[in-house]
């Protein structure tokens, strides 16, 4: 399949790629960069693929994420321009954000999925605007295990 170019932000976290979705301004970079400043802070890996523009494609059932040639290693800073940053060439995608308006963002996920290229990856609905409660829900998902309640898993 061809890739396809998408309006996002790409960045690896640990060993996860997390693709990040949403309207121009929404707020992808600014959650790109703290996820990696966390990452770093925390002693995990936290570096850019690609800022605002994504070339994404189906490659043996997984999805793989480039960064097109002319902004690699660039990252918009609103009001300041483009800035070099690390980056990665590539990445799998084991996560995708959508930014959304807050009504529509979704409080507790329910193991949702979207499909790019053909492939499905996990999904998280989140609010425009809430850069650490992003952080935070991103982080949950890919590092915290899942509480289950005991006593109404044994029930069932």
């Amino acid at each position: 399949m061809a890739s396809e170019m998408i309006h996002a932000t790409a960045v690896i976290i640990g060993d996860r790629g997390v693709l990040i979705m949403g309207p121009s301004g929404s707020g992808k970079s600014s959650i790109a960069n703290a996820l990696m400043l966390r990452a770093l802070s925390e002693g995990r890996y936290g570096v850019l693929v690609s800022d605002d523009q994504c070339l994404i494609q189906a490659v043996s059932g997984r999805l793989i994420c480039t960064a097109p040639e002319t902004l690699r290693g660039g990252m918009e800073v609103r009001g300041s321009g483009l800035h070099i940053f690390s980056h990665e060439p590539r990445a799998v995608i084991h996560l995708g954000v959508h930014l959304v308006e807050p009504s529509l963002a979704v409080r507790l996920h329910e193991n949702t999925h979207i499909q790019l290229q053909g492939v499905a990856i996990a999904q998280l609905n989140l609010p425009i605007g809430e850069v650490e409660s992003a952080c935070r829900s991103i982080e949950a998902w890919l590092f915290k295990l899942e509480w289950k309640n005991k006593l109404v898993d044994s029930e069932v």
